[in-house]
Formats: C-alpha cells, sequence, structure tokens
C-alpha cells in the first residue's frame, strides 16, 4: 500500500515538474525575439521575398540583385561534401543564376511554387518546388530553404535537397 502511495505521488510530482516546466519553457520563448511564427514572416521581409521570387521567376536578375545584401551567400547542405558555399556576393550570385538560366539545366527551368512555413527572428523557412522540364518529362526538386536576412535584404541562405536515395 506504502507503495502505491509512493509510486503516485512520484508520479504526480513529475507530471507537475513537466507541466511546470513546460509552462516556463513557453513563457521565456514568448518573451524573446526568436520566437517561431508559424506560417508567418515579418511584413518587410515577407515583401523582399515576394518581389524576389517573383523578379527570379521572370529571370530578372536586375530586379533580383536590389533584393540581395552586398554580402549575400548561399550554402548547401545536401551532398557528400556538404556544408558547401555555393557563391559568395550579391555580384557573383548573379553571375551565377544568369549562367543557371543560360545553361541546359536552367533553361529547363519552368518555374517553383513555394510553402512558406514560419520564421524565428530575422531567420524566414520555406520548402521551394522547383519544375524542370526534361526530355523525360516534368520533374520536381523540393528543397528545404533557410533565409536570413540583413538590413531587410537576402543575406544567407541555406538549402538542403532530401537525398534521392
Amino acid at each position: 500500500m506504502k507503495t502505491k502511495k509512493h509510486i503516485a505521488s512520484l508520479g504526480l510530482a513529475l507530471a507537475c515538474g513537466i507541466g511546470v516546466g513546460a509552462l516556463s519553457m513557453g513563457s521565456f520563448a514568448q518573451g524573446t525575439a526568436m520566437r517561431w511564427v508559424q506560417g508567418e514572416y515579418p511584413a518587410a521581409f515577407e515583401a523582399s521575398m515576394d518581389a524576389s521570387s517573383a523578379a527570379f521567376e521572370r529571370k530578372d536578375m536586375e530586379a533580383t540583385r536590389s533584393h540581395l545584401a552586398e554580402d549575400f551567400a548561399t550554402y548547401e547542405l545536401h551532398g557528400p561534401e556538404s556544408p558547401k558555399l555555393l557563391v559568395k556576393g550579391r555580384e557573383e550570385t548573379i553571375k551565377v543564376m544568369n549562367t543557371f538560366f543560360a545553361g541546359d539545366f536552367g533553361s529547363s527551368w519552368d518555374g517553383a511554387e513555394v510553402e512558406k512555413l514560419g520564421s524565428i527572428g530575422n531567420t524566414m523557412v520555406q520548402i521551394e518546388y522547383d519544375r524542370y522540364n526534361m526530355e523525360s518529362g516534368q520533374i520536381t526538386i523540393p528543397t528545404f530553404v533557410i533565409i536570413q536576412y540583413k538590413d531587410n535584404k537576402r543575406w544567407r541562405e541555406w538549402r538542403l535537397r532530401p537525398d534521392p536515395a
């Protein structure tokens, strides 16, 4: 009998401890600027994201340039050599984008659908579904993208593609 009461008391204490811990963590997270906002983005970042995405869809590199920080960089988080710096600097990024669209794979690019997931501070998270028209038919390549902003411009982009295997 004493053992059952002891187990019940211990279970109640553990449940209360977990509950208090969860509440205090929630209120701590709510009180910081790093709060996760599911499906929402700060207005300035969202406007920049929408405008830069539209410019990229049009393959308008001059408009795209205006949404990138001077020290913009893109990192790849998949593949055997990752993490890997793909491109650094706004002007170098524009050169790479122009080369991409002029190349076989880039000229086959047929747009993208973007699913915005949420934000933490200056960091936005989304999934991009890029479509390509290939000889074998259309393929879609999903990419998990983390975008960091500085001075209301894209500053860092981290790209992770699922392993096709």
